[in-house]
């Protein structure tokens, strides 16, 4: 059984996060405000800044996470891709933090 580290289950639990906010019917924007405020001054904290400030001047999600360096997994970004062409988001964030939990994604 892999080994998960702290990364990915702090990812995880983001996946999470996001998973329930828009299941609730909460847009992403605001989802991504309310992960930012529960992440208080985290060094992630700064990621899902980065992440909320592009997405909400137009670019496409998964865009925006290929721009983060090594903070999200080839396998996760492509998974965000199929979300957007698809629009199955739940399905997909399950996916994520499922994958995450796993160890199956870096």
């Amino acid at each position: 059984m892999p080994v998960v580290r702290k990364k990915q289950q702090r990812q995880a639990r983001f996946w999470r996060k996001l998973l329930r906010l828009t299941r609730g019917r909460v847009t992403l924007l605001r989802a991504f405000q309310v992960i930012l405020t529960e992440e208080g001054a985290s060094p992630f904290a700064k990621v899902v800044r980065h992440v909320h400030d592009d997405v909400q001047a137009g670019r496409a999600f998964s865009e925006v996470l290929a721009g983060c360096g090594r903070e999200f997994s080839p396998s996760v970004i492509e998974l965000v891709r199929a979300a957007e062409h698809s629009g199955k988001w739940e399905e997909i964030f399950q996916e994520i933090a499922d994958g995450l939990d796993e160890g199956t994604f870096d």
